[in-house]
């Protein structure tokens, strides 16, 4: 199938050849690591919905691929990767052959970097609005003197156990599992996750990537306070902030307590940074990124269009 618009021919590609996206990818988002991966992410999922080219003379001049998600299945995810050029047209044609594709379902939704200034621009002017931004800083680890940043943390009736303590507490894993499921759904509710089964969010929170020894919950009269996951990097002397909250939101200061002893324990394991991804949805992420001195760090932005 083949459609005309201006200029530009458009055209559907059933059977995508992952090493020629890759190679244009390297070409057109140079060093934009997360633009490449998500594309990519995209294209091979097994849920991927559609792909569609921009020729220009005969030219390759864009692409576009649509997906849906298990874990979130409320809406279509896109990406759209351009050559470089001026004005808006390429988007244009590509965005609306998505629109146009017969299984679409809304609302559709993708995530730049704030600095793409020509697609951020692009997407709300075709009625796209911001649901969200997530920032992605680093934090240099250094020992903490509890008693200077928190100098009443002795005298609460609280306990600090890792994850390795209570993989094997039946009652308190059901406990930590179910809390750390309804944040997240709070966290989320613009895009609403899927009905999941209790070992899928087990997997999820226990997985291999975990730091178990670093990963800490505070327990008061046998219920969980607070949580605070830690996982293992990709990259060498540095770790990842993961998934963090609590019962209340009157009880976030265990959130950050839980929090500085992950800095200390990353110190003393050597390890330099940890990094965060902090979503504005997430009431707790955001009141680490306030409370600690991370450094400046870019911003990606999350679109959503609910109609066309």
């Amino acid at each position: 199938m083949e459609m005309l618009r201006s200029d530009y021919a458009i055209k559907r590609n059933n059977s995508v050849n992952i090493e020629f996206i890759k190679d244009i990818l390297s070409k057109w988002v140079w060093d934009d690591d997360f633009t490449y991966r998500y594309f990519l992410r995209g294209v091979h999922i097994k849920n991927n919905i559609c792909t569609y080219e921009a020729y220009e003379d005969k030219k390759l001049v864009g692409l576009i691929t649509a997906w849906k998600s298990a874990f979130h299945p409320s809406c279509t995810y896109f990406s759209m990767v351009t050559k470089q050029h001026t004005g808006n047209e390429i988007e244009a044609v590509l965005i609306e052959a998505l629109y146009n594709f017969k299984n679409i379902q809304l609302p559709l939704q993708t995530s730049i970097w704030e600095s793409s200034y020509g697609l951020k621009t692009f997407y709300e002017e075709v009625g796209f609005l911001e649901v969200r931004r997530t920032y992605m800083p680093l934090l240099r680890t250094s020992k903490m003197d509890f008693q200077q940043v928190f100098p009443d943390v002795n005298e609460q009736d609280i306990s600090i156990q890792d994850f390795d303590s209570i993989d094997n507490h039946k009652e308190l894993k059901f406990k930590l599992i179910n809390l750390v499921r309804e944040n997240y759904e709070i966290a989320h509710s613009v895009n609403p996750v899927g009905v999941h089964s209790f070992q899928k969010w087990e997997e999820l929170i226990f997985n291999e990537d975990t730091i178990k020894s670093g990963s800490f919950v505070i327990l008061k009269n046998n219920e969980i306070q607070a949580y605070s996951l830690l996982h293992y990097s990709n990259t060498p002397i540095q770790f990842e902030f993961g998934w963090r909250g609590c019962r209340k939101k009157t009880d976030v200061r265990n959130m950050l307590i839980l929090t500085a002893s992950q800095i200390n324990y990353a110190f003393e394991k050597g390890v330099k940074y940890i990094e965060a991804e902090v979503d504005t949805t997430d009431y707790f992420s955001v009141e680490m990124l306030k409370f600690f001195p991370f450094s400046p760090a870019p911003t990606l932005l999350t679109v959503q269009k609910k109609d066309i």
